[in-house]
Protein backbone atom coordinates (compact mmCIF):
# COMPACT_ATOMS: atom_id res chain seq x y z
CA UNK A 1 0.00 0.00 0.00
CA UNK A 2 2.93 2.44 0.61
CA UNK A 3 3.54 2.57 -2.97
CA UNK A 4 0.01 3.21 -4.03
CA UNK A 5 -0.42 5.92 -1.77
CA UNK A 6 3.27 7.44 -2.82
CA UNK A 7 2.25 7.21 -6.41
CA UNK A 8 -0.79 9.33 -5.82
CA UNK A 9 1.45 12.08 -3.91
CA UNK A 10 3.72 12.17 -6.98
CA UNK A 11 0.43 12.58 -9.30
CA UNK A 12 -0.44 15.27 -6.51
CA UNK A 13 2.67 16.98 -7.35
CA UNK A 14 2.67 16.85 -11.11
CA UNK A 15 -1.18 18.30 -11.35
CA UNK A 16 0.17 21.51 -8.48
CA UNK A 17 3.00 21.34 -11.08
CA UNK A 18 1.61 21.65 -14.08
CA UNK A 19 0.16 24.92 -13.42
CA UNK A 20 3.35 26.98 -14.00
CA UNK A 21 3.58 24.91 -17.37
CA UNK A 22 0.06 26.50 -18.28
CA UNK A 23 1.05 30.09 -17.05
CA UNK A 24 3.66 30.33 -18.86
CA UNK A 25 1.75 28.50 -22.10
CA UNK A 26 -1.02 30.75 -21.59
CA UNK A 27 -3.21 27.67 -21.94
CA UNK A 28 -6.15 30.04 -20.15
CA UNK A 29 -8.62 27.37 -19.84
CA UNK A 30 -6.52 24.76 -18.07
CA UNK A 31 -4.57 27.30 -15.96
CA UNK A 32 -8.29 28.41 -14.86
CA UNK A 33 -9.19 24.86 -14.12
CA UNK A 34 -6.01 24.23 -12.12
CA UNK A 35 -6.08 27.36 -10.16
CA UNK A 36 -9.83 25.99 -8.80
CA UNK A 37 -8.49 22.62 -7.69
CA UNK A 38 -4.79 23.86 -6.21
CA UNK A 39 -5.90 23.91 -2.92
CA UNK A 40 -7.71 20.90 -2.56
CA UNK A 41 -5.10 19.13 -4.49
CA UNK A 42 -2.74 20.35 -1.92
CA UNK A 43 -4.33 19.63 0.75
CA UNK A 44 -4.81 15.68 -0.85
CA UNK A 45 -1.24 15.80 -1.43
CA UNK A 46 -0.27 16.60 2.36
CA UNK A 47 -2.84 14.00 3.63
CA UNK A 48 -1.67 11.37 0.94
CA UNK A 49 2.04 12.00 1.91
CA UNK A 50 1.40 11.38 5.73
CA UNK A 51 -0.44 7.78 5.01
CA UNK A 52 2.49 7.47 2.28
CA UNK A 53 4.79 7.65 5.61
CA UNK A 54 2.61 5.82 8.30
CA UNK A 55 2.94 2.67 5.26
CA UNK A 56 7.06 2.98 4.87
CA UNK A 57 8.45 4.07 8.56
CA UNK A 58 7.49 -0.12 9.73
CA UNK A 59 9.61 -0.84 6.30
CA UNK A 60 12.73 1.47 6.12
CA UNK A 61 14.89 -0.72 7.38
CA UNK A 62 14.47 -2.98 4.07
CA UNK A 63 15.07 0.53 1.83
CA UNK A 64 18.30 2.14 0.75
CA UNK A 65 19.77 5.11 2.39
CA UNK A 66 19.15 7.08 -0.66
CA UNK A 67 15.13 6.22 -1.30
CA UNK A 68 15.50 7.08 3.04
CA UNK A 69 17.05 10.22 2.26
CA UNK A 70 15.37 11.83 -0.78
CA UNK A 71 11.92 10.69 0.93
CA UNK A 72 13.16 12.91 4.21
CA UNK A 73 14.12 15.36 1.74
CA UNK A 74 10.65 15.72 0.10
CA UNK A 75 8.60 16.00 3.38
CA UNK A 76 11.33 18.50 4.67
CA UNK A 77 10.64 20.51 1.76
CA UNK A 78 6.80 20.59 1.46
CA UNK A 79 6.53 21.15 4.67
CA UNK A 80 8.97 24.67 4.41
CA UNK A 81 6.93 25.33 1.18
CA UNK A 82 3.59 25.23 3.44
CA UNK A 83 5.14 27.64 6.13
CA UNK A 84 6.34 30.06 3.71
CA UNK A 85 3.40 30.63 1.76
CA UNK A 86 1.67 31.55 5.38
CA UNK A 87 4.53 33.35 6.99
CA UNK A 88 5.67 35.44 3.87
CA UNK A 89 3.63 38.87 3.33
CA UNK A 90 5.47 39.89 -0.07
CA UNK A 91 4.03 38.84 -3.02
CA UNK A 92 7.26 39.17 -5.08
CA UNK A 93 8.82 37.14 -2.45
CA UNK A 94 6.48 34.49 -1.58
CA UNK A 95 6.47 33.94 -5.27
CA UNK A 96 10.00 33.59 -5.29
CA UNK A 97 10.42 31.20 -2.60
CA UNK A 98 7.10 29.17 -3.87
CA UNK A 99 9.70 28.49 -6.76
CA UNK A 100 12.38 27.93 -5.32
CA UNK A 101 10.74 25.19 -2.96
CA UNK A 102 8.83 23.59 -5.53
CA UNK A 103 12.04 22.92 -7.33
CA UNK A 104 13.89 21.44 -4.72
CA UNK A 105 11.08 19.26 -3.77
CA UNK A 106 10.69 18.52 -7.60
CA UNK A 107 14.32 17.20 -7.37
CA UNK A 108 14.30 15.46 -4.01
CA UNK A 109 11.06 13.48 -5.38
CA UNK A 110 12.40 12.63 -8.74
CA UNK A 111 16.01 11.16 -7.08
CA UNK A 112 13.23 9.19 -4.36
CA UNK A 113 11.48 7.34 -7.23
CA UNK A 114 14.43 6.97 -9.55
CA UNK A 115 16.54 5.29 -5.72
CA UNK A 116 13.61 3.54 -5.47
CA UNK A 117 13.29 1.97 -8.80
CA UNK A 118 16.65 0.98 -8.63
CA UNK A 119 16.59 -0.37 -5.37
CA UNK A 120 14.06 -2.47 -6.32
CA UNK A 121 15.65 -4.01 -9.37
CA UNK A 122 18.74 -4.61 -7.17
CA UNK A 123 16.42 -6.68 -5.05
CA UNK A 124 14.36 -8.61 -8.15
CA UNK A 125 18.28 -9.60 -9.17
CA UNK A 126 19.41 -10.79 -5.61
CA UNK A 127 15.46 -12.93 -5.50
CA UNK A 128 16.34 -13.82 -9.12
CA UNK A 129 19.85 -15.11 -7.87
CA UNK A 130 18.91 -17.33 -5.15
CA UNK A 131 20.19 -21.08 -6.22
CA UNK A 132 20.61 -24.03 -3.52
CA UNK A 133 23.49 -26.47 -3.57
CA UNK A 134 22.86 -30.10 -3.03
CA UNK A 135 24.20 -30.54 0.59
CA UNK A 136 24.90 -34.15 2.29
CA UNK A 137 24.29 -33.19 6.10
CA UNK A 138 26.17 -36.45 7.25
CA UNK A 139 29.27 -34.28 6.41
CA UNK A 140 28.15 -31.55 8.42
CA UNK A 141 29.63 -32.19 12.43
CA UNK A 142 27.24 -31.97 15.30
CA UNK A 143 27.00 -28.25 16.47
CA UNK A 144 24.78 -25.03 16.44
CA UNK A 145 25.35 -22.76 13.33
CA UNK A 146 24.09 -19.53 12.27
CA UNK A 147 23.54 -17.95 9.08
CA UNK A 148 21.66 -15.18 7.28
CA UNK A 149 20.57 -13.98 4.00
CA UNK A 150 20.04 -10.90 2.83
CA UNK A 151 17.95 -9.90 -0.70
CA UNK A 152 17.57 -6.04 0.14
CA UNK A 153 14.07 -6.27 0.78
CA UNK A 154 13.78 -9.74 2.72
CA UNK A 155 16.26 -10.48 5.38
CA UNK A 156 16.54 -13.44 7.77
CA UNK A 157 18.88 -14.88 10.03
CA UNK A 158 18.70 -18.17 11.20
CA UNK A 159 20.15 -20.64 13.84
CA UNK A 160 20.96 -24.28 13.32
CA UNK A 161 21.56 -27.36 15.44
CA UNK A 162 22.35 -30.26 13.32
CA UNK A 163 23.18 -33.73 15.34
CA UNK A 164 24.40 -37.00 13.29
CA UNK A 165 23.96 -36.03 10.25
CA UNK A 166 20.20 -34.19 11.29
CA UNK A 167 18.83 -31.00 11.40
CA UNK A 168 17.27 -31.39 15.14
CA UNK A 169 15.76 -27.71 14.96
CA UNK A 170 15.67 -24.17 13.31
CA UNK A 171 15.47 -21.12 14.85
CA UNK A 172 14.72 -18.04 12.86
CA UNK A 173 16.11 -15.27 14.77
CA UNK A 174 15.51 -12.68 12.34
CA UNK A 175 13.10 -12.24 9.63
CA UNK A 176 12.67 -8.54 7.68
CA UNK A 177 10.00 -8.76 5.27
CA UNK A 178 6.78 -6.64 3.70
CA UNK A 179 4.23 -9.70 3.13
CA UNK A 180 6.18 -12.60 3.50
CA UNK A 181 5.69 -13.82 7.34
CA UNK A 182 3.85 -16.85 6.24
CA UNK A 183 6.98 -17.98 4.37
CA UNK A 184 8.68 -19.27 8.42
CA UNK A 185 6.51 -22.03 8.26
CA UNK A 186 8.22 -23.32 5.80
CA UNK A 187 11.09 -24.33 8.72
CA UNK A 188 8.66 -27.40 9.70
CA UNK A 189 8.47 -28.37 6.41
CA UNK A 190 12.73 -28.62 6.45
CA UNK A 191 13.54 -30.14 9.60
CA UNK A 192 10.57 -32.52 8.06
CA UNK A 193 11.87 -33.57 4.91
CA UNK A 194 15.84 -32.70 6.00
CA UNK A 195 16.56 -30.93 2.52
CA UNK A 196 16.84 -27.26 2.24
CA UNK A 197 14.59 -26.93 -1.47
CA UNK A 198 11.46 -27.95 -0.19
CA UNK A 199 8.41 -25.95 -1.90
CA UNK A 200 7.94 -22.64 -1.19
CA UNK A 201 4.89 -21.43 0.61
CA UNK A 202 2.49 -19.70 -1.18
CA UNK A 203 2.55 -16.02 -1.61
CA UNK A 204 5.34 -15.74 0.09
CA UNK A 205 7.78 -17.37 -2.69
CA UNK A 206 10.59 -14.16 -2.20
CA UNK A 207 10.35 -14.74 1.49
CA UNK A 208 10.51 -18.72 1.46
CA UNK A 209 13.62 -18.84 -0.58
CA UNK A 210 15.71 -15.65 1.66
CA UNK A 211 15.04 -18.12 4.44
CA UNK A 212 15.74 -21.48 2.92
CA UNK A 213 19.17 -19.64 1.94
CA UNK A 214 20.06 -18.30 5.12
CA UNK A 215 19.24 -22.12 6.44
CA UNK A 216 21.83 -23.37 3.79
CA UNK A 217 24.38 -20.65 4.91
CA UNK A 218 23.94 -21.92 7.97
CA UNK A 219 24.71 -25.12 7.32
CA UNK A 220 27.93 -24.42 4.90
CA UNK A 221 29.45 -22.88 7.55
CA UNK A 222 29.17 -26.18 9.65
CA UNK A 223 31.11 -28.01 6.74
Amino acid sequence: MGIFFGILCLICFCLLSAKAVTAKLRLKKIDRALTIVHKPVSVFLIIMCFIHIIYVVPILINRNELVILSGIASVVFMILLICFCHIIKGRKKKLLWHRILTILMAISITGHFMAYIIDFNNYQKNIANIGFDDINFVTVQDGIYKGKYDAGYIYAKVEIKVKDGIIISINLLEHRNERGANAESIINDIILKQKIDVDTVSGATNSSNVIKKAIENAIKSGN
